[in-house]
This record gives structure tokens, C-alpha cells and sequence, in this order.
């Protein structure tokens, strides 16, 4: 249907200019595997690698194996706690469990702080050494210092 500049009809014609497919429209949005599961399992089994720049480094894998003896420091750096509050407090801001009492608290990183004294947040540290091995550290298990 074609209309010519100055149509009676062209008043009536409105075209966006895009066009969806009916087939399109029907699939369902999420199709991750597991989506359907009944259970919420936030911050089991997540990881938070401890590097210079926050992240893998390109000639280490994830599948290296763990070191059965730890010889890093059990003090959480700064940057480790600054990347664990922050973690901390996306999560929260995206509606995870809180972990502690929040008396009245509404600010995701002041809960994530409190979760942090308490040594209640569910996340891990892992750091990377020069040999290719890592060493995982639950939060709990990390010395903190202000």
C-alpha cells in the first residue's frame, strides 16, 4: 500500500519500521538451564579472583589446581575488601538475602559492611600466585583491619 504527499488517506498510514516476526514474539525470554529451579543458591559457589587489576590473568586458567597448603597472607587486603563490599552490595541491591539484621538499613553497601563484620557474606577470594595454583579464602576466614 503506497501512498502519494498530500493522500487523503496518508493521515492514517503509520509505519515504525519495524517488523517482528510472530514466531519471534512466542519464545519464552529466559532460557538458561536451571532457570526453572525452586531454590535461590546466591554467592554458593561465586569466586572472587584477587589480581592487580581485578581480573584473570591471560596466562592462567581456571582450572588450575588449588594449593593444599596456604602461604599467602589471611589479611584481606584493601582491594580485596573493596571488591568483596562491592560484589557484596550489587548482589544485595539486586535483592539476595541479607545476611544480618538491617534495623531499618536501606543502603545495599552500609548492609554489605555490616555483613563484613559479622563475617557472614557467602563469597569467596581467590588468589592467583606466579606458579599457576590458587588459593581460595573464605571471607570468614580473612583477617580484617580498618
Amino acid at each position: 500500500m503506497s501512498f502519494e504527499a498530500g493522500d487523503e488517506n496518508e493521515a492514517d498510514y503509520f509505519d515504525e519500521g519495524v517488523d517482528f516476526d510472530a514466531a519471534e514474539m512466542d519464545e519464552p525470554l529466559n532460557e538458561e538451564a536451571g532457570a526453572g529451579d525452586d531454590e535461590d543458591h546466591f554467592g554458593d559457589n561465586e569466586v572472587v579472583h584477587s589480581s592487580a587489576d581485578g581480573n584473570i590473568p591471560m596466562n592462567m586458567d581456571t582450572s588450575g589446581k588449588a594449593n593444599s597448603e596456604r602461604i599467602t597472607t589471611p589479611y584481606m587486603t584493601k582491594y580485596e575488601k573493596a571488591r568483596i563490599l562491592g560484589t557484596r552490595a550489587l548482589q544485595i541491591s539486586m535483592n539476595a538475602p541479607v545476611l544480618v539484621p538491617t534495623e531499618g538499613e536501606m543502603d545495599p553497601l552500609a548492609i554489605a559492611q555490616k555483613e563484613l563484620l559479622a563475617k557472614k557474606i557467602p563469597l569467596l577470594v581467590r588468589r592467583y600466585l606466579p606458579d599457576g595454583t590458587f588459593e581460595d579464602w573464605s571471607v570468614s576466614e580473612l583477617i580484617i583491619t580498618d
